[in-house]
């Protein structure tokens, strides 16, 4: 089976947070998105890609599992206080894994990683990675509009948009692990050791997760 998305939005629900998601950063960036790929971008967003009636967490994972990447919104929040959050982010670094993805590779990873707030201190499982900062622009309201920050906001953006764009284009081909239900629920039970791997001994900085 072919991957369903092209990206899982993962981030930290709240009025504010929504309403910058939807109104301020995610039409800008399905735009650009849109430009760099020969289709319409297939993107996941928990508020929209849900079916109603449906376990939400077997649908969460199993949006992951058919998404080539994913775009991860840091915020203090999204570390200390959201369990789906972080099982969210580790799963799919646990997919970056099983693919054997490195700085030697093509792609190097399957997260795009964006803080929109500043994290101080940043949890030791993310300290070493790259992120694009967008905390400058994280203002909502219409005066943000008419504000020289929604110009850089996009000049930002059409620049870093390159990236994501690599990462889907070089995805590689979907893993059997992933694709299929028996894959899947061998995937389930690996991830209950990696999640304690990972966040078994952290300290208060990040929620730790227990399972799916």
């Amino acid at each position: 089976m072919p991957y369903l998305y092209d990206v899982f939005i993962s981030y930290k629900r709240g009025r504010i947070n929504e309403q910058w998601l939807n109104e301020i950063f995610l039409p800008f960036f399905e735009n650009y998105l849109d430009n760099e790929l020969p289709h319409k971008p297939r993107i996941f967003l928990d508020t929209s890609g849900l079916t109603p009636g449906v376990d939400f967490s077997n649908e969460l994972f199993r949006s992951l599992m058919y998404s080539k990447c994913m775009l991860s919104i840091w915020s203090p929040p999204y570390f200390r206080r959201s369990e789906w959050c972080v099982k969210e982010f580790l799963t799919m670094q646990y997919k970056q894994e099983v693919h054997k993805l490195s700085a030697s590779t093509v792609p190097r990873t399957l997260i795009w990683p964006i803080v929109y707030r500043d994290i101080d201190p940043l949890p030791d499982i993310v300290k070493n990675i790259n992120y694009l900062d967008y905390s400058d622009f994280n203002v909502v309201g219409e005066a943000f509009f008419k504000s020289e920050k929604s110009l850089r906001l996009q000049e930002k953006l059409q620049e870093d948009i390159c990236s994501i764009v690599d990462i889907i284009n070089n995805v590689p081909e979907m893993h059997p692990d992933f694709e299929t239900p028996d894959g899947q629920a061998n995937t389930l039970k690996q991830l209950i050791s990696y999640f304690e791997s990972r966040v078994g001994e952290a300290d208060d900085s990040i929620q730790k997760p227990i399972s799916w």
